[in-house]
């Protein structure tokens, strides 16, 4: 894709077909134009350059640039053995959303460092997140928790604030864990109203919009597997724990990994 021109031979056609695509589908003017770093200083400058000279109009209103991952402190590539998949990350029995969580604890603008060790504790990050979201529903006591409802307001105030502060998920991830830690020793002090709880509960739940992390709404049980749970249920309450057990195995061939807590059972996809 080479051609001849009065200053030179030349091969616009990667930045040509680029804002050939975004004028034809999103119009002479995007509002977020993302990419990497290394984009910045050619490819994008080229289609600034040569939209906005076509339409007299401003290309995009905003600009994401993310920065590098690393690998263990080096630049990821094949020639340096480094280069991983997801396919390769969930052979190595890691979860696919503790990736996402990796990338979701740093600003998109900062380099991301993976290790294996990084992604082991993103896991149990995750993991922590789901008990208390889990915990949250296992609670008798009626009325609110002032305590609680304060925290909560805060924490939703400084969470959107940050999503709207060029996607500052590390700030809004660190108000959830004060809302975590707080809410935590309010149960455990024996203050854990259900009212109060619900309302962090239905908080989680939408911000899992963005997060998408919480396990127990992102797939449901069908009625059999419903009734393979509450039949454990029913074993465990009769402490007949080899039936129980029974179960258990048929759940997890179907790809369900039962769970018991002190807060009660759980269950998760696997």
């Amino acid at each position: 894709m080479e051609w001849d021109s009065p200053f030179g031979r030349g091969f616009p056609g990667w930045h040509i077909e680029c804002s050939a695509m975004a004028m034809k589908y999103l119009g002479a003017t995007i509002d977020i134009h993302c990419g990497g770093v290394d984009h910045i200083a050619v490819h994008h400058t080229n289609e600034i350059a040569q939209s906005e000279a076509a339409t007299g109009e401003p290309f995009s209103r905003y600009w994401l640039h993310n920065e590098f991952m690393l690998v263990d402190g080096k630049k990821m590539s094949k020639s340096l053995g480094n280069y991983y998949t997801l396919k390769d990350l969930t052979e190595r029995r890691f979860q696919p959303v503790a990736f996402r969580y990796l990338c979701l604890a740093s600003h998109y603008r900062s380099q991301i460092n993976f290790t294996t060790d990084a992604l082991t504790d993103c896991e149990k990050t995750v993991k922590n997140i789901n008990d208390f979201v889990h915990r949250l529903k296992h609670s008798n006591a009626r009325g609110n928790n002032k305590t609680i409802d304060k925290e909560l307001e805060k924490t939703e105030k400084i969470f959107t604030e940050s999503v709207n502060d060029d996607l500052n998920m590390p700030k809004a991830l660190a108000a959830l864990f004060d809302l975590m830690r707080s809410v935590n020793g309010e149960i455990d002090a024996g203050r854990g109203c259900v009212e109060s709880l619900n309302a962090v509960h239905a908080f989680f739940v939408k911000i899992n919009s963005i997060l998408d992390i919480l396990e127990e709404i992102k797939t449901d049980l069908n009625d059999e597997e419903k009734k393979l749970i509450e039949l454990r249920e029913h074993f465990r309450r009769q402490k007949d724990f080899k039936a129980a057990d029974d179960i258990r195995t048929q759940l997890k061939e179907r790809g369900i990994e039962v769970e018991d807590t002190v807060h009660g059972m759980r269950w998760k996809r696997i």
